[in-house]
């Protein structure tokens, strides 16, 4: 039972003076100190402590030549709207959330970007149009233009399509010296093309935006590139396992076609068929850290956890940088118990994005279970920080500081 403001601190705790020394105070049963708040260690140990769930789509590898910022979508409209309901069933925007998305295809079709690609920057900076950072939903401001951190919100649109607009406009700035096509809103695009000749149409791709979009941002580009490849991830309909099938009988020799028609497999939960496509895919290709990824998922839906962490293991090995493998192992190692193990994997989350909330929650959620709570608490204010409005994170925040006095 928490501890209550109301109850005096003599039922709660015995002083008794050191010679020489200052007062020590002696907890009861079920109460520890921790730093200067007692905390009810048997409430901690029962709560309920929200984590992200685990990854569970398998993926593609990103195909070569997929870096260019220019050129057409490869995934219709349809199945990016299908593919953010899937992950926001309610995203937090001012129009529907199918027309953001035709502002997509058409604002970036007619300057020539990738409408697909500049889509899953939008969801990358927005968290799928969930928000929290400093950005809210009332600027209509996609990709996070003049937010600089430190609380500054940056720039802000009267409509959807204007900052989808504007977005647009910013990418073409890097990418290319030809104006936009329509009236320029985007309020740094000005700034970039006068106050920065080294960049000024001569990013060309995504991964050049590192470090430069976002800083640090050392795998900005990447991160979005893994995001676009997830949305053309095969469903696991009839007419799909036809394309899978006809996939393999046409490229025997290639490890995608396996990848692919594993996938499919895997979403008819045929997850024998599709751990056979993996290493089979494998077996073509050993550094495909997809392949690596997608048999571990199955090894995990097949009750083999010890098999999966070496396989996750195996896709980190192949792509270093590897979020979801690196979430997924470090949940996998909590059902294990082995949480060094599960720090490590979250730690490196936050080495690559440091913007990671639920990274930041789950590091939280070990060191309770190892009644550190001051680690704890350092941790889900961290993850608070990152990202107030996620609600993982402030359910957890209530349960300790109520349990925290």
């Amino acid at each position: 039972m928490p501890y209550k403001k109301g109850r005096s601190l003599v039922a709660a705790v015995l002083m008794v003076s050191l010679l020489g020394g200052g007062p020590v105070f002696l907890p009861l049963p079920g109460v520890a100190a921790a730093g200067n708040a007692v905390v009810d260690k048997k409430a901690m140990k029962q709560a309920d402590w929200q984590l992200a769930e685990a990854y569970g789509r398998p993926m593609l590898d990103v195909p070569a030549g997929a870096d260019t910022i220019m050129g057409p979508a490869t995934i219709p409209a349809r199945q990016m709207v299908h593919f953010i309901r899937q992950r926001n069933p309610h995203p937090k925007l001012n129009a529907p959330l199918e027309e953001v998305v035709q502002a997509y295809y058409d604002e970036a079709g007619r300057e020539g970007i990738r409408p697909d690609v500049a889509l899953c920057q939008a969801l990358k900076e927005t968290g799928y149009f969930a928000y929290g950072g400093d950005v809210s939903p009332d600027q209509n401001n996609f990709c996070g233009l003049g937010a600089t951190g430190n609380k500054v919100a940056g720039a802000r649109f009267a409509t959807p399509q204007l900052g989808v607009r504007a977005h647009i406009q910013h990418l073409l700035a890097y990418a290319s010296t030809e104006r936009p096509k329509t009236a320029i809103v985007d309020p740094r695009y000005e700034l970039l093309a006068e106050k920065h000749p080294e960049l000024y149409g001569k990013v060309d791709s995504w991964t050049g935006l590192n470090g430069r979009w976002a800083v640090p941002g050392k795998h900005y580009g990447q991160e979005i590139l893994w995001m676009w490849t997830e949305a053309q991830t095969p469903d696991g309909t009839n007419d799909s396992l036809i394309t899978g099938f006809e996939r393999v009988f046409a490229h025997p020799d290639d490890a995608q076609a396996y990848l692919y028609r594993g996938i499919l497999f895997f979403n008819r939960q045929d997850y024998w068929l599709a751990e056979r496509d993996f290493r089979r895919a494998l077996e073509l290709d050993k550094t495909s850290p997809a392949a690596w990824y997608d048999l571990a998922l199955t090894q995990q839906k097949r009750g083999e956890p010890e098999a999966s962490l070496t396989s996750y293991d195996q896709a980190i090995a192949c792509r270093p940088e590897y979020l979801q493998a690196w979430y997924n192992r470090g949940l996998a190692a909590m059902d294990l118990h082995r949480d060094d193990e599960a720090l490590r994997s979250f730690q490196e989350i936050l080495r690559f994005s440091p913007q990671s909330a639920d990274a930041a929650n789950a590091m939280a959620i070990v060191y309770l279970r190892q009644g550190k709570y001051d680690d704890a608490g350092s941790w889900l204010e961290k993850a608070g920080q990152i990202n107030s409005a996620n609600p993982r994170v402030q359910a957890n925040r209530r349960q300790f500081q109520a349990y925290r006095r």
